[in-house]
């Protein structure tokens, strides 16, 4: 997952300055169907779906949250418990990125993104899990 320009700042702000708006206390994983640059914001996104069922999926900032801590060609990861997306009444789709912010709705941070190896429809009745690893 690669980090945005406001996920670094996040880090900084949280870890450094000690900040607390910038200390969240979950995380929400959502799709779209964009291509996100480390520039975008959570309202410069682009075709995140709504309705038939997809909702975003919170991932608290915890071990719960990301259960599992090691390494990866010698630099630290997080990742993420699996979240899943059921499409129900519809399709939900296609979509081609993962993102991470810290709210189900545009008013928080865009975290980092990671685009998917292929576009992908969710097909009525269908699901799609997802964990996210974060490396920098």
């Amino acid at each position: 997952m690669g980090l945005t320009t406001e996920g670094k700042e996040s880090i900084l702000e949280a870890f450094f300055r000690r900040t607390t708006d910038y200390i969240p206390t979950q995380f929400y994983i959502r799709l779209c169907n964009d291509t996100l640059t480390a520039s975008d914001t959570l309202t410069s996104i682009l075709n995140e779906p709504s309705g038939n069922g997809y909702s975003a999926q919170l991932v608290e900032a915890s071990s719960v949250g990301f259960p599992t801590k090691d390494t990866f060609e010698g630099n630290p990861r997080l990742t993420s418990k699996e979240v899943t997306f059921t499409a129900a009444s519809g399709d939900i789709g296609p979509v081609n990125t993962v993102f991470i912010a810290t709210t189900s709705d545009n008013s928080g941070k865009l975290i980092g993104y990671l685009d998917l190896p292929i576009s992908r429809t969710i097909l009525d009745g269908d699901s799609m899990v997802i964990s996210v690893e974060v490396i920098e």
